[in-house]
């Protein structure tokens, strides 16, 4: 999967608290602005499989404590959650709607 240098700094910024794994709202921003990022990137919804890969081994990388089903529990939100953005994304684009939204 080609990201550009904004959206895998963007990735690499999501996970970096310890308290990445919970929902709150600055965690959540920083992860859609990485969905964000990866929307402009490729503009079609991404490769779950691909993802959950990428995911996985870089939260591992930056929270090597973490228990592995934790790992696991917050890849599946987030890409559950970025698949749902995106899809919603796509949606807005085959309608034309996306123009009026975004500007």
């Amino acid at each position: 999967m080609a990201w550009s240098n904004d959206t895998m700094k963007a990735l690499n910024d999501w996970p970096v608290p310890d308290t990445a794994f919970k929902k709150h709202p600055i965690d959540d921003v920083r992860f859609y602005v990485f969905v964000g990022h990866v929307w402009r990137d490729i503009r079609r919804l991404w490769d779950e499989s691909q993802v959950r890969d990428i995911l996985k081994g870089r939260i591992e990388e930056m929270h090597s404590d973490w228990r592995p089903d934790l790992v696991e529990e917050t890849v599946e939100r987030a890409r559950s959650e970025g698949t749902l953005l995106l899809d919603f994304l796509c949606g807005l684009r085959d309608t034309g709607k996306l123009k009026d939204l975004i500007g």
